[in-house]
C-alpha cells in the first residue's frame, strides 16, 4: 500500500512539474508574428502565407491526453523533426507515451530490486530522458550513414549527367542503385517534385530533413548552379572529392582519439558501476547518502562532477572537420 502510494506520488508530481514547464515554453504567437509581418509591405505576401500556414500546423500540433494539453506545439514540431531525423514514424503524441512508458518500466524494475522505494521512484524522469538520448544517438548515426552515401550518390549522378541525362533523371536512376537510407530520402523528394512541389524547395525541405552540413553544401552547390548556370557534373565532382578528403581526415581523428574516448567512458561509468555494487552488496551503508542531508549534498555535487568531466573529456576529444 506504502509502495504504491509512494508510487502515485512520484508520478503525479513528475507530470504537475512537466505539464507547467511545458505550458511555459509553448508561450509563443506565430499569429502575431504574421501580422506584424503584413504591416512591411505586399512584396511579403508569400511569406506572410507561409508563416500562418506554418503557425496553424504548429497550433495543431500539441500534444493532448484526455483533452489536456501536456506538450506544447513547439516542443511536439521539435519532437516531429528529431523523429523525422532518425527515421521513425512516431508521432508527438506516441512519442510521449513511449517515453512514459519507459520510466514506468524502470520505475516497476526498481522497485523489484532496490531497497530504496525513492531511489526507484528516481527511475521515471531517468527512463523518460534515456529515450530522448537513444533517439539522438539513433539521429546522429542515421546521419553519418547518410553522409557516407552523399559521396557515392555525388558520383553516380554527376556519371549520369555526363552520360546524357537529366538532373531529375539522374536521380532516379541513382536512387534506384542506392541502399537505405538515402535511397528513400531520395524517393521522398522525386515524389515531391512529382506532385507539383519546386526542385529548389524538394531539395530545402531535404536538406531540412536531413540536418547535415554534407548535405547543405551540395545541396547549395546544386542551387546556385541551377541560378547561375555551369558545368553541374564537374561540380558534383568537386564536391564529392572534398567530402570524401573529410571523410579521409575523420576517420583518421577517429583512430588517433578511440583511446581518449574509451578513457572518458570507463572514467565515466565507474562512479554509477561503483555505487551499484555497493547498493547491492550493503544497503544499510549507503542508505545515508540518500537520506541524510549531507550525504545527499555529497551526492549531488558528485554527479554534477561527473557530468562535467564527462563532458569536457567528450569536448576535447570531439574534433570537427
Amino acid at each position: 500500500m506504502l509502495l504504491a502510494m509512494l508510487t502515485a506520488a512520484a508520478f503525479g508530481l513528475f507530470a504537475t512539474t512537466a505539464t507547467m514547464w511545458l505550458f511555459r515554453t509553448g508561450g509563443t504567437s506565430h499569429l502575431a508574428a504574421a501580422r506584424l509581418e503584413g504591416l512591411r509591405g505586399d512584396r511579403h505576401q508569400q511569406e506572410r502565407q507561409e508563416s500562418a500556414a506554418e503557425a496553424a500546423l504548429r497550433r495543431r500540433t500539441n500534444v493532448e491526453l484526455y483533452g489536456v494539453r501536456v506538450v506544447s506545439s513547439n516542443i511536439a514540431a521539435r519532437w516531429s523533426t528529431d523523429l523525422e531525423q532518425a527515421g521513425l514514424t512516431l508521432n508527438a503524441k506516441e512519442y510521449l507515451i513511449f517515453r512514459m512508458t519507459a520510466g514506468l518500466f524502470l520505475v516497476a524494475l526498481g522497485l523489484l530490486i532496490s531497497p530504496i522505494p525513492l531511489l526507484a521512484l528516481l527511475a521515471f524522469p531517468a527512463g523518460f530522458f534515456l529515450v530522448g538520448v537513444w533517439v539522438q544517438r539513433r539521429i546522429t548515426s542515421r546521419r553519418q550513414k547518410l553522409e557516407a552515401q552523399l559521396i557515392e550518390l555525388l558520383q553516380m549522378v554527376a556519371s549520369g549527367l555526363r552520360a546524357g541525362f537529366g538532373f531529375i533523371q539522374a536521380m532516379e536512376s541513382s536512387a534506384a542503385q542506392m541502399p537505405d537510407p538515402i535511397s528513400s530520402e531520395i524517393r521522398r523528394t522525386l515524389r515531391d517534385i512529382a506532385v507539383g512541389s519546386t526542385v529548389e524547395r524538394a531539395l530545402d525541405a531535404l536538406n531540412k530533413r536531413v540536418g547535415s552540413s554534407d548535405f547543405d553544401i551540395a545541396i547549395t552547390a546544386i542551387m546556385i548552379q541551377r541560378t547561375v548556370g555551369g558545368n553541374l557534373a564537374e561540380i558534383l565532382d568537386s564536391v564529392s572529392h572534398t567530402m570524401r578528403e573529410r571523410e579521409r581526415i575523420r576517420g583518421e581523428i577517429r583512430t588517433l582519439t578511440s583511446q581518449q574516448r574509451l578513457t572518458g567512458y570507463v572514467i565515466g561509468g565507474i562512479p554509477p558501476g561503483l555505487l551499484g555494487v555497493f547498493m547491492l552488496m550493503s544497503p544499510e551503508f549507503m542508505t545515508p547518502l540518500f537520506t541524510d542531508p549531507i550525504g545527499q549534498l555529497f551526492l549531488a555535487v558528485g554527479a554534477t562532477l561527473e557530468v562535467i568531466g564527462f563532458l569536457v573529456i567528450r569536448k576535447i576529444v570531439n574534433i570537427e572537420v
